[in-house]
């Protein structure tokens, strides 16, 4: 082996270990530790998985874990192990969340008291698991601060490129999870072009506060703090108050999140009595950011970055990114590709559209997964060719900006013209009164049977406003053709997610 190349994510830790020894590697609830220290309770985990539970290369190992320190340990071990990280939604009702964990054939679960109430019932639906590890879980076979100390393991597997690393399980609004598989390559992949879109470096304090289970977390933050040798801290809450005083108490300097994390910011009435100058980049992805909130931050943290970036699940890296000078004047694109990611944009012939035409959004063969976790025919089924089909509608300008339409399902045909749900939505965004908005297509009755289909919007204030159903027709009136307003509007105190916090439209109908 050519111990100064990186081949694989187990070769990151390596090399992070020969460099930065003394380096803090990771922050949580007050507490530090430097990767040296990591080291000794990664590689004694990895001695005691092996010696005590049979774990050995290849073999799938689950987390039911909050955010936590010991996830943060538990994930490098593994890894280490030439094993596979399978993460499991902490927000899953027991039977999905079993149904996650037998699905990856896992045998060994690891659990923290503040999630084994629902992962002990999950187990009744996942009889593949033979080993419990608690933390903090007294009925557990074994506990987690017992497993860190002793010997460290001999050297690790040689572990190639194209070896699992985690499986990933989607979290679509209908059908069951499917597990898509990322590999060494693909997670080495990723983080490079996470350097690129986000502009890391060594000397950052990255604050993640997104759920460990969440790609962000493990295909981004954690491979790439260890690849450049900076620093994590882990938040255990989203509490937007909590997360505003670990930046300045740990001079953090990336932030990266939802949008709706960065409205409760932006709204901080004190948030002028923190010291955040130390903070650079604020990036988000998941959903439309709505323009007020953008000009909110500017306004109140002008010296950070704004970044707008865009990946899948399916995906194995970040695919575009909207750059801080553009946040405002293309506040509803998600941005340009990066290098070495490729897309094309189709019709429903499979040829592709001139740019400033709507098709579906493809990637490259080589810019998606493998496959699905003992389901590799349903990748199969969504290619064209050499090219993934997303689902995605999307429109390109000429000057490369991508701008996402929202799901081909999710497209409503008024009268024969196409609307598309996002476009619509990111208008209603624009309302200074508006928090959060899903716009869906209802059979049109009556009357106005003949339209087809109807636009609807179900749209949540903001607190302690005054908003009504002629407010948001009038908005979208001065900005969208007459067939794209809403012909319904109704209003909610908030939309109906699943558990990674995905709209369910099909409730709003």
């Amino acid at each position: 082996m050519n111990e100064r190349k990186i081949e694989n994510i187990s070769d990151v830790w390596r090399n992070v270990m020969r460099k930065f020894p003394r380096k803090t590697a990771v922050i949580y609830e007050g507490n530090s530790w430097t990767y040296a220290e990591c080291d000794a309770m990664i590689e004694a985990l990895r001695r005691n998985l092996a010696r005590r539970f049979g774990l050995k290369q290849g073999d799938r190992v689950a987390y039911v874990l909050p955010n936590c320190f010991e996830f943060f340990v538990a994930y490098w071990a593994v890894i280490r192990s030439g094993a596979v990280v399978t993460p499991v939604n902490v927000r899953l009702r027991p039977e999905e969340m079993g149904y996650v964990i037998a699905n990856s054939d896992a045998d060994i679960l690891l659990v923290h008291e503040q999630t084994w109430p629902a992962a002990k019932e999950a187990l009744k639906h996942a009889p593949n698991v033979k080993h419990v590890i608690g933390i903090g879980v007294p009925e557990a076979e074994a506990q987690f601060n017992e497993l860190v100390t002793g010997e460290p393991a001999p050297a690790p597997p040689p572990i190639k490129t194209e070896d699992l690393a985690i499986i990933m399980h989607t979290s679509g609004t209908t059908g069951r999870p499917k597990g898509a598989m990322m590999r060494h390559a693909d997670l080495l992949f990723n983080v490079k072009n996470a350097i690129i879109a986000h502009g890391f470096r060594h000397e950052d304090v990255h604050l993640l506060w997104v759920p460990m289970f969440h790609c962000t977390a493990l295909y981004s933050m954690l491979p790439t703090a260890a690849y450049q040798g900076s620093t994590i801290v882990v938040a255990p809450r989203p509490d937007v108050k909590e997360l505003v005083q670990l930046v300045e108490r740990h001079r953090i300097t990336t932030f990266l999140g939802v949008p709706t994390m960065f409205y409760f910011l932006g709204a901080m009435k004190d948030l002028g009595n923190y010291d955040l100058s130390c903070l650079k980049l604020i990036a988000y992805a998941g959903s439309p950011m709505p323009p007020q909130t953008i000009k909110r931050l500017r306004e109140k943290l002008p010296h950070v970055q704004l970044r707008n970036f865009f990946g899948l699940t399916e995906t194995i890296s970040v695919t575009h990114v909207l750059p801080d000078e553009d946040a405002l004047k293309h506040p509803d694109s998600v941005g340009k590709l990066l290098p070495e990611v490729h897309h094309r944009i189709i019709d429903e012939q499979g040829n592709e559209v001139k740019p400033g035409e709507v098709g579906e959004l493809c990637f490259a063969r080589e810019n998606v997964v493998t496959g699905y976790w003992k389901q590799s025919d349903l990748l199969e089924k969504a290619m064209l060719g050499d090219w993934f089909r997303t689902g995605d509608l999307a429109m390109v300008d000429e000057d490369g900006y991508v701008f996402l339409k929202g799901r081909r399902k999710d497209m409503i045909i008024v009268g024969g013209e196409n609307v598309y749900a996002l476009e619509v939505e990111s208008v209603i965004l624009t309302h200074d009164k508006v928090l959060e908005v899903a716009v869906v297509g209802v059979e049109a009755k009556g009357i106005r049977e003949y339209l087809g289909e109807l636009v609807k919007a179900v749209v949540v204030p903001k607190q302690g406003v005054t908003l009504t159903e002629l407010d948001v027709k009038r908005h979208c009136a001065e900005r969208l053709a007459t067939y794209k307003v809403p012909q319904l509007v109704e209003f909610r105190d908030k939309l109906p997610r699943n558990p990674a916090g995905k709209v369910m439209k099909n409730e709003l109908k």
